[in-house]
Protein backbone atom coordinates (compact mmCIF):
# COMPACT_ATOMS: atom_id res chain seq x y z
CA UNK A 1 0.00 0.00 0.00
CA UNK A 2 1.44 3.26 -1.11
CA UNK A 3 1.08 6.77 0.32
CA UNK A 4 -1.32 8.97 -1.49
CA UNK A 5 0.87 11.39 -3.72
CA UNK A 6 -0.12 15.44 -3.35
CA UNK A 7 -0.86 17.03 -6.46
CA UNK A 8 1.85 18.98 -6.31
CA UNK A 9 4.36 16.02 -6.78
CA UNK A 10 2.38 14.72 -9.47
CA UNK A 11 3.75 15.45 -13.35
CA UNK A 12 0.48 17.29 -14.90
CA UNK A 13 0.01 18.33 -18.26
CA UNK A 14 0.79 22.04 -19.35
CA UNK A 15 -2.02 22.57 -20.07
CA UNK A 16 -3.63 21.51 -16.94
CA UNK A 17 -1.17 22.28 -14.12
CA UNK A 18 -1.56 21.40 -10.89
CA UNK A 19 -5.19 20.60 -9.60
CA UNK A 20 -6.15 23.41 -6.86
CA UNK A 21 -9.23 22.38 -5.21
CA UNK A 22 -10.22 26.38 -4.21
CA UNK A 23 -9.79 26.91 -8.19
CA UNK A 24 -12.97 28.90 -9.66
CA UNK A 25 -11.57 28.56 -13.09
CA UNK A 26 -11.18 24.81 -12.56
CA UNK A 27 -14.97 24.69 -10.49
CA UNK A 28 -15.87 25.20 -14.28
CA UNK A 29 -14.18 23.20 -15.73
CA UNK A 30 -12.86 20.00 -13.58
CA UNK A 31 -13.51 17.38 -16.32
CA UNK A 32 -10.02 17.64 -18.25
CA UNK A 33 -8.45 17.18 -14.62
CA UNK A 34 -10.92 14.40 -13.87
CA UNK A 35 -9.60 12.13 -16.71
CA UNK A 36 -6.49 13.05 -15.97
CA UNK A 37 -6.64 11.75 -12.32
CA UNK A 38 -8.56 8.55 -13.67
CA UNK A 39 -6.09 7.40 -16.15
CA UNK A 40 -2.88 8.38 -13.88
CA UNK A 41 -3.71 9.66 -10.56
CA UNK A 42 -6.87 7.53 -9.07
CA UNK A 43 -6.16 8.90 -5.34
CA UNK A 44 -4.78 12.08 -4.89
CA UNK A 45 -3.92 14.67 -1.73
CA UNK A 46 -4.43 18.27 -1.92
CA UNK A 47 -3.46 20.93 0.91
CA UNK A 48 -6.17 23.82 1.24
CA UNK A 49 -5.49 26.41 3.86
CA UNK A 50 -8.88 24.40 6.00
CA UNK A 51 -6.46 21.28 5.71
CA UNK A 52 -5.50 18.83 3.81
CA UNK A 53 -8.22 16.27 1.35
CA UNK A 54 -7.87 13.40 -0.55
CA UNK A 55 -9.47 12.65 -4.05
CA UNK A 56 -11.16 10.00 -5.31
CA UNK A 57 -11.51 9.63 -9.34
CA UNK A 58 -12.97 6.51 -10.46
CA UNK A 59 -16.08 4.78 -10.73
CA UNK A 60 -15.59 1.88 -8.95
CA UNK A 61 -13.91 3.16 -5.52
CA UNK A 62 -16.17 5.66 -5.80
CA UNK A 63 -19.45 3.59 -5.83
CA UNK A 64 -17.26 0.98 -3.50
CA UNK A 65 -16.89 4.07 -1.05
CA UNK A 66 -20.60 5.72 -1.06
CA UNK A 67 -21.88 2.12 -0.55
CA UNK A 68 -19.45 1.78 2.31
CA UNK A 69 -20.70 4.74 5.09
CA UNK A 70 -19.35 2.84 7.96
CA UNK A 71 -15.49 3.52 6.72
CA UNK A 72 -16.66 6.79 4.94
CA UNK A 73 -18.85 8.88 7.25
CA UNK A 74 -20.68 11.92 6.13
CA UNK A 75 -20.54 13.55 9.40
CA UNK A 76 -17.52 15.64 8.10
CA UNK A 77 -18.02 17.85 11.04
CA UNK A 78 -19.39 18.06 14.08
CA UNK A 79 -23.03 19.26 13.90
CA UNK A 80 -22.73 22.65 15.72
CA UNK A 81 -23.51 25.13 13.24
CA UNK A 82 -25.13 23.72 10.23
CA UNK A 83 -27.27 20.80 11.09
CA UNK A 84 -28.30 18.68 8.25
CA UNK A 85 -28.97 15.43 6.84
CA UNK A 86 -26.11 15.08 4.42
CA UNK A 87 -23.80 15.40 7.31
CA UNK A 88 -25.57 12.85 9.55
CA UNK A 89 -24.95 8.62 9.45
CA UNK A 90 -27.73 6.31 10.23
CA UNK A 91 -29.62 5.81 12.82
CA UNK A 92 -30.04 9.73 12.95
CA UNK A 93 -29.88 10.55 9.02
CA UNK A 94 -32.17 7.76 8.54
CA UNK A 95 -34.79 8.74 11.43
CA UNK A 96 -34.69 12.30 9.65
CA UNK A 97 -35.18 11.28 6.37
CA UNK A 98 -38.07 9.25 7.06
CA UNK A 99 -39.96 12.46 8.38
CA UNK A 100 -40.68 13.43 5.15
CA UNK A 101 -40.03 10.34 2.74
CA UNK A 102 -43.51 10.31 1.95
CA UNK A 103 -43.61 13.77 0.57
CA UNK A 104 -41.24 12.94 -2.07
CA UNK A 105 -42.58 9.47 -3.32
CA UNK A 106 -42.93 9.39 -6.88
CA UNK A 107 -47.06 9.36 -6.38
CA UNK A 108 -46.84 12.20 -4.31
CA UNK A 109 -44.32 14.06 -6.95
CA UNK A 110 -46.89 13.25 -9.99
CA UNK A 111 -49.62 14.92 -8.03
CA UNK A 112 -47.87 18.13 -8.45
CA UNK A 113 -46.96 17.92 -11.95
CA UNK A 114 -49.77 20.23 -12.93
CA UNK A 115 -48.13 22.96 -11.03
CA UNK A 116 -45.17 21.70 -12.18
CA UNK A 117 -46.32 23.07 -15.83
CA UNK A 118 -47.75 26.09 -14.29
CA UNK A 119 -44.46 27.36 -13.19
CA UNK A 120 -42.50 26.32 -16.49
CA UNK A 121 -45.28 28.41 -18.51
CA UNK A 122 -45.27 31.36 -15.95
CA UNK A 123 -41.30 31.50 -16.30
CA UNK A 124 -40.49 30.54 -19.50
CA UNK A 125 -42.91 31.55 -21.71
CA UNK A 126 -42.20 35.48 -21.43
CA UNK A 127 -38.23 34.47 -22.41
CA UNK A 128 -39.74 32.90 -25.69
CA UNK A 129 -42.21 35.77 -26.68
CA UNK A 130 -38.89 37.92 -26.18
CA UNK A 131 -36.84 35.69 -28.06
CA UNK A 132 -33.83 35.72 -25.38
CA UNK A 133 -32.84 35.91 -22.17
CA UNK A 134 -30.84 34.49 -19.29
CA UNK A 135 -32.08 31.28 -18.76
CA UNK A 136 -30.30 30.57 -16.14
CA UNK A 137 -31.38 33.90 -13.51
CA UNK A 138 -34.97 33.76 -15.74
CA UNK A 139 -35.75 31.02 -15.73
CA UNK A 140 -33.95 27.66 -14.23
CA UNK A 141 -33.32 29.69 -10.63
CA UNK A 142 -37.04 31.10 -10.59
CA UNK A 143 -38.59 27.60 -11.56
CA UNK A 144 -37.11 25.61 -8.88
CA UNK A 145 -37.28 28.09 -6.15
CA UNK A 146 -40.72 28.66 -6.82
CA UNK A 147 -41.47 24.83 -7.29
CA UNK A 148 -39.50 23.92 -3.66
CA UNK A 149 -41.61 27.04 -2.04
CA UNK A 150 -44.52 25.20 -3.64
CA UNK A 151 -43.77 22.17 -2.28
CA UNK A 152 -42.77 22.93 1.28
CA UNK A 153 -45.80 24.78 1.26
CA UNK A 154 -45.83 28.58 0.56
CA UNK A 155 -45.68 30.55 -2.20
CA UNK A 156 -42.49 32.62 -3.60
CA UNK A 157 -42.93 36.34 -3.26
CA UNK A 158 -39.57 37.89 -2.97
CA UNK A 159 -36.98 36.00 -5.41
CA UNK A 160 -34.29 37.91 -5.00
CA UNK A 161 -34.04 38.11 -1.61
CA UNK A 162 -34.24 34.20 -1.03
CA UNK A 163 -31.68 34.08 -3.49
CA UNK A 164 -29.52 35.76 -1.93
CA UNK A 165 -29.59 34.14 1.34
CA UNK A 166 -29.38 30.54 -0.71
CA UNK A 167 -26.36 31.55 -1.83
CA UNK A 168 -24.75 32.95 1.46
CA UNK A 169 -26.18 29.66 3.34
CA UNK A 170 -24.26 27.67 0.74
CA UNK A 171 -21.04 29.46 1.53
CA UNK A 172 -21.82 29.08 4.94
CA UNK A 173 -22.52 25.34 4.52
CA UNK A 174 -18.91 25.20 2.44
CA UNK A 175 -17.04 27.46 5.30
CA UNK A 176 -18.03 25.36 7.83
CA UNK A 177 -18.45 21.87 6.51
CA UNK A 178 -16.97 21.77 2.79
CA UNK A 179 -13.01 23.38 2.93
CA UNK A 180 -14.45 26.12 1.11
CA UNK A 181 -13.62 29.61 2.33
CA UNK A 182 -16.99 30.87 2.40
CA UNK A 183 -18.03 34.77 1.38
CA UNK A 184 -18.45 38.16 3.41
CA UNK A 185 -22.32 37.55 5.72
CA UNK A 186 -22.19 34.14 4.90
CA UNK A 187 -23.44 33.04 8.65
CA UNK A 188 -25.92 36.37 8.71
CA UNK A 189 -27.45 35.14 5.67
CA UNK A 190 -27.71 31.65 6.97
CA UNK A 191 -29.66 33.11 10.60
CA UNK A 192 -31.71 35.30 8.77
CA UNK A 193 -32.70 32.53 6.48
CA UNK A 194 -33.59 30.27 9.34
CA UNK A 195 -35.74 33.33 10.38
CA UNK A 196 -37.70 33.32 7.44
CA UNK A 197 -38.48 29.48 7.76
CA UNK A 198 -39.64 30.16 11.71
CA UNK A 199 -41.93 32.30 10.30
CA UNK A 200 -42.94 29.85 7.79
CA UNK A 201 -43.32 27.17 10.52
CA UNK A 202 -45.40 29.34 12.85
CA UNK A 203 -47.77 30.51 10.13
CA UNK A 204 -48.12 26.79 9.00
CA UNK A 205 -48.64 25.58 12.68
CA UNK A 206 -51.61 28.30 12.67
CA UNK A 207 -53.38 27.44 9.93
CA UNK A 208 -52.61 23.43 9.84
CA UNK A 209 -52.67 23.42 6.29
CA UNK A 210 -51.35 19.97 5.64
CA UNK A 211 -47.66 21.23 3.76
CA UNK A 212 -44.48 19.77 4.64
CA UNK A 213 -43.74 22.82 6.71
CA UNK A 214 -47.29 22.06 9.17
CA UNK A 215 -46.03 18.93 9.13
CA UNK A 216 -42.53 19.52 10.49
CA UNK A 217 -44.86 21.65 13.45
CA UNK A 218 -47.10 18.58 14.16
CA UNK A 219 -43.78 16.27 14.35
CA UNK A 220 -42.37 19.36 17.00
CA UNK A 221 -45.16 19.23 18.76
CA UNK A 222 -45.32 15.54 18.89
CA UNK A 223 -41.52 15.31 20.32
CA UNK A 224 -39.87 13.92 16.94
CA UNK A 225 -37.89 16.87 16.01
CA UNK A 226 -36.78 20.03 17.95
CA UNK A 227 -37.71 23.47 16.12
CA UNK A 228 -33.88 23.91 15.22
CA UNK A 229 -33.40 20.73 13.64
CA UNK A 230 -37.24 21.51 11.51
CA UNK A 231 -35.52 24.92 10.41
CA UNK A 232 -32.49 23.37 9.39
CA UNK A 233 -33.99 20.47 7.60
CA UNK A 234 -36.18 23.18 5.54
CA UNK A 235 -33.09 25.27 4.81
CA UNK A 236 -31.81 22.02 3.64
CA UNK A 237 -34.93 20.80 1.61
CA UNK A 238 -34.78 24.69 -0.18
CA UNK A 239 -31.22 24.55 -1.10
CA UNK A 240 -31.52 21.07 -2.48
CA UNK A 241 -34.83 21.51 -4.52
CA UNK A 242 -33.33 24.87 -5.62
CA UNK A 243 -29.77 25.18 -6.91
CA UNK A 244 -28.56 21.69 -7.82
CA UNK A 245 -32.20 21.51 -9.84
CA UNK A 246 -31.68 25.19 -11.40
CA UNK A 247 -28.32 24.07 -12.15
CA UNK A 248 -29.04 20.50 -13.69
CA UNK A 249 -31.84 22.37 -15.70
CA UNK A 250 -29.73 25.26 -17.10
CA UNK A 251 -27.18 22.30 -18.20
CA UNK A 252 -29.86 21.24 -20.28
CA UNK A 253 -30.15 24.19 -22.44
CA UNK A 254 -26.44 24.39 -22.82
CA UNK A 255 -26.38 20.54 -24.06
CA UNK A 256 -29.61 21.62 -26.83
CA UNK A 257 -27.58 24.48 -27.55
CA UNK A 258 -24.67 22.28 -28.79
CA UNK A 259 -26.36 19.32 -29.69
CA UNK A 260 -29.51 21.10 -31.92
CA UNK A 261 -30.88 18.24 -33.30
CA UNK A 262 -32.06 16.91 -30.07
CA UNK A 263 -34.50 19.56 -29.71
CA UNK A 264 -36.27 17.69 -32.54
CA UNK A 265 -35.31 14.42 -31.66
CA UNK A 266 -37.52 14.89 -28.73
CA UNK A 267 -40.32 16.59 -30.16
CA UNK A 268 -40.47 13.43 -32.69
CA UNK A 269 -40.16 11.23 -29.64
CA UNK A 270 -41.69 12.71 -26.53
CA UNK A 271 -40.96 9.03 -24.60
CA UNK A 272 -37.55 9.60 -24.69
CA UNK A 273 -37.27 12.55 -22.39
CA UNK A 274 -36.78 10.92 -19.52
CA UNK A 275 -33.50 9.38 -21.58
CA UNK A 276 -32.65 12.82 -22.15
CA UNK A 277 -32.45 13.93 -18.63
CA UNK A 278 -30.92 10.62 -17.05
CA UNK A 279 -28.12 11.03 -19.41
CA UNK A 280 -27.90 14.98 -18.55
CA UNK A 281 -27.52 13.77 -15.09
CA UNK A 282 -24.45 11.20 -15.74
CA UNK A 283 -22.95 13.89 -17.87
CA UNK A 284 -23.72 17.38 -16.18
CA UNK A 285 -25.22 16.71 -12.89
CA UNK A 286 -24.69 19.53 -10.63
CA UNK A 287 -22.71 18.29 -7.51
CA UNK A 288 -18.97 16.91 -8.68
CA UNK A 289 -17.65 16.34 -5.30
CA UNK A 290 -19.23 14.67 -2.13
CA UNK A 291 -17.39 15.02 1.52
CA UNK A 292 -16.28 11.79 3.44
CA UNK A 293 -14.70 11.65 6.17
CA UNK A 294 -12.74 8.14 7.13
CA UNK A 295 -13.07 6.51 10.60
CA UNK A 296 -10.06 4.27 10.08
CA UNK A 297 -7.72 3.86 7.40
CA UNK A 298 -8.15 3.04 4.36
CA UNK A 299 -6.68 1.52 1.12
CA UNK A 300 -8.13 2.96 -2.36
CA UNK A 301 -6.91 1.84 -5.76
CA UNK A 302 -3.56 0.80 -3.81
CA UNK A 303 -3.30 4.05 -1.93
CA UNK A 304 -3.21 4.38 1.56
CA UNK A 305 -5.81 7.12 3.09
CA UNK A 306 -5.45 7.47 6.57
CA UNK A 307 -8.14 7.68 9.88
CA UNK A 308 -10.18 10.82 10.09
CA UNK A 309 -9.38 11.85 6.80
CA UNK A 310 -11.44 14.67 4.96
CA UNK A 311 -12.50 13.19 1.74
CA UNK A 312 -13.96 14.23 -1.31
CA UNK A 313 -15.25 11.66 -3.85
CA UNK A 314 -15.96 12.67 -7.32
CA UNK A 315 -18.74 11.75 -8.95
CA UNK A 316 -18.58 14.21 -11.89
CA UNK A 317 -15.85 12.14 -12.40
CA UNK A 318 -16.82 8.74 -11.41
CA UNK A 319 -19.39 9.24 -14.27
CA UNK A 320 -17.04 9.99 -17.39
CA UNK A 321 -14.94 6.80 -16.25
CA UNK A 322 -14.63 5.15 -19.91
CA UNK A 323 -14.85 1.53 -17.51
CA UNK A 324 -18.52 2.22 -16.78
CA UNK A 325 -19.30 4.31 -19.10
CA UNK A 326 -17.81 3.73 -22.93
CA UNK A 327 -17.15 6.64 -24.71
CA UNK A 328 -18.03 8.52 -21.73
CA UNK A 329 -16.70 12.22 -22.17
CA UNK A 330 -19.72 12.65 -24.82
CA UNK A 331 -23.18 13.05 -24.26
CA UNK A 332 -25.40 10.17 -25.89
CA UNK A 333 -28.98 10.22 -25.09
CA UNK A 334 -28.77 6.07 -27.03
CA UNK A 335 -26.40 4.56 -24.26
CA UNK A 336 -28.13 2.66 -20.89
CA UNK A 337 -26.83 5.33 -18.25
CA UNK A 338 -28.11 2.91 -15.69
CA UNK A 339 -26.18 3.46 -12.42
CA UNK A 340 -24.88 6.65 -12.99
CA UNK A 341 -24.27 8.73 -9.55
CA UNK A 342 -25.97 12.03 -10.79
CA UNK A 343 -28.46 11.43 -7.79
CA UNK A 344 -26.12 10.51 -5.37
CA UNK A 345 -26.39 6.16 -4.23
CA UNK A 346 -27.53 4.16 -1.94
CA UNK A 347 -28.79 5.67 1.57
CA UNK A 348 -27.64 9.16 0.56
CA UNK A 349 -29.28 9.17 -2.89
CA UNK A 350 -30.93 12.32 -3.62
CA UNK A 351 -34.11 12.99 -1.34
CA UNK A 352 -35.79 14.76 -4.41
CA UNK A 353 -34.92 12.78 -6.88
CA UNK A 354 -38.48 12.37 -7.64
CA UNK A 355 -39.06 15.88 -7.80
CA UNK A 356 -35.73 16.92 -10.06
CA UNK A 357 -36.62 14.21 -12.63
CA UNK A 358 -40.42 15.59 -12.87
CA UNK A 359 -39.28 18.99 -13.17
CA UNK A 360 -36.74 18.18 -15.90
CA UNK A 361 -39.01 16.08 -17.66
CA UNK A 362 -41.88 18.71 -17.62
CA UNK A 363 -39.07 21.55 -18.69
CA UNK A 364 -37.89 19.50 -21.91
CA UNK A 365 -41.23 17.86 -22.42
CA UNK A 366 -42.57 22.13 -23.13
CA UNK A 367 -39.85 23.44 -24.30
CA UNK A 368 -39.46 20.86 -27.18
CA UNK A 369 -42.89 21.39 -28.06
CA UNK A 370 -42.27 25.16 -28.02
CA UNK A 371 -39.01 25.67 -29.39
CA UNK A 372 -36.91 24.50 -32.44
CA UNK A 373 -33.44 26.10 -31.88
CA UNK A 374 -31.59 27.15 -28.90
CA UNK A 375 -28.36 29.10 -29.39
CA UNK A 376 -26.17 30.58 -26.83
CA UNK A 377 -25.76 34.41 -27.69
CA UNK A 378 -21.97 34.94 -28.47
CA UNK A 379 -21.94 38.23 -27.73
CA UNK A 380 -22.69 37.42 -23.76
CA UNK A 381 -19.94 35.32 -22.25
CA UNK A 382 -21.28 32.47 -20.11
CA UNK A 383 -20.72 33.04 -16.50
CA UNK A 384 -20.21 29.88 -14.50
CA UNK A 385 -21.33 29.33 -11.06
CA UNK A 386 -18.42 29.83 -8.72
CA UNK A 387 -17.26 29.42 -5.35
CA UNK A 388 -20.29 28.01 -2.50
CA UNK A 389 -19.27 24.54 -1.39
CA UNK A 390 -16.72 24.18 -4.69
CA UNK A 391 -18.95 21.16 -5.49
CA UNK A 392 -21.18 22.33 -7.97
CA UNK A 393 -20.80 23.32 -12.23
CA UNK A 394 -21.97 24.92 -14.59
CA UNK A 395 -23.68 27.76 -15.57
CA UNK A 396 -24.86 30.52 -13.37
CA UNK A 397 -25.74 33.08 -16.37
CA UNK A 398 -26.21 32.43 -19.85
CA UNK A 399 -27.94 34.13 -22.25
CA UNK A 400 -29.93 32.01 -24.97
CA UNK A 401 -31.63 32.92 -28.50
CA UNK A 402 -34.60 30.75 -28.92
CA UNK A 403 -36.83 30.36 -32.24
CA UNK A 404 -40.01 29.59 -31.81
CA UNK A 405 -41.49 26.48 -33.14
CA UNK A 406 -44.45 28.16 -35.09
CA UNK A 407 -41.83 30.21 -36.83
CA UNK A 408 -40.39 26.73 -38.13
CA UNK A 409 -43.74 25.41 -38.81
CA UNK A 410 -44.35 28.68 -40.92
CA UNK A 411 -40.97 28.85 -43.33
Amino acid sequence: MRDTPDVLDIDWPETLGPYDPQSHLIQANPFPYFRFMRENAPVVKARTPQGDLYFIARFSDVEKALRDHKRFSNAVVKLDKFRVITLMDTPRHTQMRTLVAAAFTPKAVAAFEQNLQSLFNQYFVPILERGEGDICTEFSEQMTMGTICAFLGFPLTDFERLRDLAIKTTFFQGRVARHAPGCEGDEEGFLEFLEIMREKLHEARRSKNGTIIAKFAEQIDQGLITEDDALQFCVFLFLAGFDTTALLISNGFLTLAEQPHLLKRLRENPQEVGRFVEELARFRAAPQKLARRTTEEIEVAGFRIPANAQVKLLPGSANRDEAKFPNGETFDMDRDPTGHLGFGYGVHTCLGIWLARSEARTVYSSVANLVSNIEIVPEIPIVPYSGGTLQFTGPASMHVRLTPQRQAAIA
